[in-house]
């Protein structure tokens, strides 16, 4: 996995009221990406991809304007790897953010080591290294474990956390109540806003 791009090559693509999609490029470029979104100078990202898409998350809020401490959450839809394993190395990067999480897979980002064992058990140690990276753990004074329901602001922006079991039981979708929109799974459905 790369951060590089092209000089023309921009890593934050519009999708409209203040989203954007960001190219995780997890296993390829167009399979994986992350959300931005950007509401009154504040900023919150919905999953993060797996941790070696850290740096171009970190170089899309560049590529935004986007100061660091500006962005308050990481709307992590579920813990599964390809979806939350930079969610450590980002906030080592970001000062303000606090990682909002299903109560089930909270845990598992505060203590990330059955998440890996699982994956090297899965793919062997080479090929989850290739994949994931350094997978670090959450802070717990820094997570919030959603109520099915509960709302946050991010701006004048509400957010409701729906309680999503199916793909994971740890899966929840971030509602956007004024603009109308689920992000339910921003990796795989990357144009779901």
């Amino acid at each position: 996995m790369t951060t590089d791009t092209t000089p023309n090559e921009r890593l934050t693509h519009p999708l409209g009221h203040g989203v954007y999609l960001i190219d995780t490029l997890y296993v390829r470029p167009g399979l994986a990406a992350s959300h931005l979104i950007v509401e009154d100078g504040r900023a919150a990202f919905v999953d993060t991809g797996a941790a070696p898409a850290a740096p171009r998350l970190l170089a899309a809020l560049e590529e935004l304007g986007v100061p660091r401490d500006r962005v308050e959450y990481l709307f992590i839809t579920h813990v599964h790897l390809d979806h939350a394993g930079g969610t450590g190395q980002l906030m080592r990067a970001l000062p303000n953010a606090r990682a909002v999480l299903h109560p089930r897979g909270a845990p598992h980002m505060v203590d990330p080591a059955k998440l890996i064992a699982g994956s090297i058990g899965v793919y062997g140690e080479a090929r989850y290294r290739e994949l994931y990276g350094e997978v670090l753990p959450v802070p717990a004074d820094r997570v919030i474990a959603t109520e099915d329901r509960q709302r946050l602001a991010l701006g004048r922006r509400t957010f409701e956390f729906i309680d999503a079991p199916g793909h994971a039981r740890h899966h929840h979708c971030p509602i956007d109540l004024d603009r109308g929109g689920p992000f339910h799974d921003s990796l795989e459905h990357a144009g779901a806003v």
